[in-house]
């Protein structure tokens, strides 16, 4: 069923930073979780860092298994202009390409992590003070700075691979 069998490459400089920070922002919003319902009492404060811790496990499993799920099953890994192309080139640049796209997941990782801390904050904010926390609309430029930055890191791979 493996349709090719790429060269195997670690990922990124960068990237394992990237998931260290993604995973250490995410034991922060735990912290800050805890903290909040034990001064609040809401065990609803907890339910954010749940969702992100589960969000960042998925991704950590996709980015440790990218080659095995890949060979296997490439039609989960479907990003078709760029895998299309890329699969053109063959050998180690395909390859690399592949892992670059990884890179991109481990910035993902490290945004979730930021997220889960902001959002955590956001909601303990506006419970304990009972007001609208200014917290929400750093949360939202967040998510909007993570869609442009994954789409320019896509076509700074779509340019150095493909054209």
């Amino acid at each position: 069923m493996a349709s090719r069998i790429l060269k195997r490459y670690g990922l990124e400089n960068g990237a394992r930073a990237l998931i260290y920070t993604g995973l250490l922002l995410i034991f922060i919003s735990w912290l800050v979780g805890g903290y909040y319902f034990a001064h609040v009492g809401k065990g609803a404060l907890l339910i954010t860092p749940v969702v992100f811790t589960a969000v960042t496990a998925l991704l950590l499993i996709v980015i440790r298994y990218r080659y095995i799920l890949f060979e296997r099953y490439p039609y989960l890994m479907n990003l078709p202009s760029i895998f299309y192309r890329i699969g053109k080139r063959g050998g180690d640049k395909q390859s690399i390409a592949f892992s670059m796209i990884f890179t991109v997941h481990a910035l993902v990782v490290a945004v979730i992590g930021f997220m889960s801390l902001l959002l955590t904050i956001s909601i303990g904010f506006s419970v304990h003070n009972r007001i609208a926390s200014p917290f929400l609309y750093l949360y939202f430029g967040t998510a909007i700075v993570l869609v442009i930055s994954v789409l320019l890191l896509y076509r700074r791979i779509y340019i150095k691979f493909v054209e």
